[in-house]
């Protein structure tokens, strides 16, 4: 069995290793975002509420093991040379503490990232599914606009096309049933399928004006988070310091050469700290954005959303295996986001995110008798043709 394995094991990593690593962490994010998508629909969708369990316990677990991951590399990094969990103490007291300056830096996108949550929840509550989910595709162009700003990218005239099409598609892609019926109709003239369908009314509570405006501001704030986070992935790591000139003076040593030769390990310690650090500040990061995800999630989420379930049902309340894969694919998809930021960008991200979109809907074909409808091809179509242009 394993002469039968082996060598297509071999030619699989051989191949994975000819490919450049800003397209091979596209090509794995749209494989691990798909499986998310089907994995997530398979553990929440027709299970009755009381036996779901809680998405925002999840959320907070997935960063800890995202976090977990991080250190298990950190230990493992080959840059190490005396690896020990003591020297990886050390080396999280220094990134995270001593340097506390470039740990808050983390806290702001991770704000970002909990007040857009936040507001998706608000924007879904006040406007229909059709609306909602079409609108919130505008956080493609919002962080293309952001990555001009902030980053000083330049997009030609056909990759801002490139973009307006693939935002125009994936938003059909993700229109429900009804409402692409709807569009159809309105395409090919059918006013009576049109008006019938199309018309929608504030239901309850519901504010149109108030959703509208929190789902454009979630728009926002995704661009801002996301491209901000990249640009602190892809800033230069901090020199390494100078070599301490205890090491350059061995032949004056005398009666302190035990505290000197302490120094001059001292000095290597630290070297080798700076080092591990400069070259693998993408799991570092990592963990500091994980820090305030997790502390953020806990005080305003999980408690303030789910406390009360929590304090009678416990934290992890139907908790399963298939709930511990998702969130394990969760930390994994954190990982390589953050890999497609720093070797690719939040644009190409979009591309990958929309092109996994397509791909989970085909497979759920087999999986939960999907049904294509008319706006999901020609969404499918314009995504794929988009994908195409802004690679020119």
């Amino acid at each position: 069995m394993a002469d039968f394995f082996l060598p297509g094991l071999r030619c699989f990593i051989k191949l994975c290793n000819s490919i450049p690593i800003k397209y091979l962490s596209l090509i794995i994010l749209v494989v691990q975002n798909s499986a998310l998508i089907l994995v997530m629909r398979y553990t929440r969708a027709n299970v009755e509420e009381d036996k779901l369990y809680l998405a925002s316990t999840a959320v907070v677990m997935s960063e800890v093991i995202k976090s977990i991951v991080c250190l298990v590399v950190l230990y493992l990094a080959p840059e190490s040379h005396k690896r020990s969990l003591k020297r990886l103490s050390s080396l999280l007291n220094r990134e995270l503490i001593l340097n506390w300056r470039e740990t808050a830096k983390l806290a702001f996108p991770a704000a970002l990232y909990l007040i857009q949550n936040n507001l998706q929840y608000v924007a879904a509550s006040n406007l229909d599914a059709a609306t909602f989910q079409v609108t919130y595709q505008l956080k493609i162009l919002t962080t293309a606009f952001f990555s001009v700003l902030i980053l000083k990218k330049n997009l030609s005239k056909l990759k801002w096309i490139a973009l307006a099409l693939l935002t125009v598609g994936i938003a059909l892609v993700v229109l429900p049933k009804g409402a692409s019926t709807a569009v159809i109709a309105y395409i090919t003239g059918n006013t009576t399928i049109t008006d019938s369908t199309a018309e929608t009314t504030a239901i309850g509570n519901q504010s149109n004006l108030q959703g509208f405006v929190a789902v454009l501001t979630a728009c926002m704030l995704s661009g801002l988070a996301g491209v901000y986070f990249e640009k602190i992935l892809k800033a230069p790591a901090p020199k390494p310091a100078a070599v301490s000139n205890t090491t350059n003076n061995t032949e004056e040593w005398s009666d302190d050469d035990d505290e000197n030769k302490k120094a001059v390990v001292q000095d290597e310690d630290n070297l080798d700290d700076e080092s591990l650090a400069a070259s693998n500040q993408i799991w570092i990061r990592n963990i500091q954005m994980s820090f305030f995800s997790v502390l953020l999630g806990l005080v305003f989420v999980v408690m303030l959303q789910d406390g009360t379930t929590i304090v009678e049902r416990g934290f992890f309340v139907n908790y399963t295996p298939l709930t511990w894969t998702v969130i394990a694919i969760q930390a994994v998809g954190g990982l390589i986001v953050a890999l497609v930021v720093k070797y690719a960008d939040n644009i190409l991200k979009g591309f990958a995110t929309s092109i996994s979109i397509i791909l989970s809907s085909v497979v759920s074909v087999w999986l939960f008798n999907f049904t294509f409808s008319g706006s999901f091809l020609l969404g499918a179509a314009l995504v794929i043709y988009a994908t195409y242009l802004y690679g020119l």
